[in-house]
């Protein structure tokens, strides 16, 4: 893991520049305390059971959520750029996380300090508005999840991978891709195989 010097956090301050006023001085404070690290193709971010200090901002690279059922490593969700993730009731209860967090490409991330932001948006109506942000994207991302489990088949999931994220397949095994789906690899060939 490499870390990137002081004042490489501008991937995510323009992205919030998009979003929300920021001020001086709010950029200041976010090149502060704000770290850029690069990880490396299959590196561990962090394991289930970790306690989480940070939200992470996906700057560039494929990364996945995942879990253990049975012993057996399960893919929650995947990101790639422009987004965030963390483990809520981590970051926000204490607790230790549900799921573990892993690079899938070599991906620039930027950790933003939970703690810090958490402090500065008592005062700050704009990091207030980037904390809810972040909840509710993380909000959308596991109850579109939670609704393509239910109501949707293997073959519509599977569909609907290609479609939002094309170039995931290029980087991703299908073995993740299949226990995404909640399907067996061998399954997951008789939907390709059909298509």
């Amino acid at each position: 893991m490499k870390i990137a010097e002081a004042g490489q956090t501008m991937k995510l301050i323009n992205y919030f520049k998009e979003l929300y006023p920021i001020t001086d001085e709010l950029e200041a404070f976010l090149d502060r305390v704000v770290v850029t690290k690069t990880f490396q193709k299959s590196e561990i971010i962090f394991e289930p059971g970790a306690y989480l200090r940070y939200i992470y901002f996906i700057e560039e690279g494929f990364t996945r959520i995942y879990y253990y059922k049975n012993k057996k490593e399960i893919t929650h969700s995947f990101f790639n750029d422009n987004t965030f993730s963390t483990g809520i009731e981590s970051v926000f209860y204490r607790k230790p996380s549900l799921f573990g967090f892993q690079a899938l490409t070599r991906a620039e991330i930027s950790l933003i300090p939970f703690e810090a932001i958490e402090e500065l948006a008592k005062t700050n109506i704009t990091m207030n508005q980037i904390i809810q942000k972040v909840l509710l994207d993380n909000l959308i991302n596991f109850s579109t999840r939670f609704y393509n489990t239910q109501f949707e088949t293997a073959q519509e999931r599977y569909l609907s991978l290609i479609e939002e994220n094309p170039a995931l397949f290029q980087h991703v095994s299908l073995g993740m891709i299949a226990s995404y789906l909640g399907i067996s690899q061998q399954t997951l060939s008789v939907i390709r195989g059909q298509l």
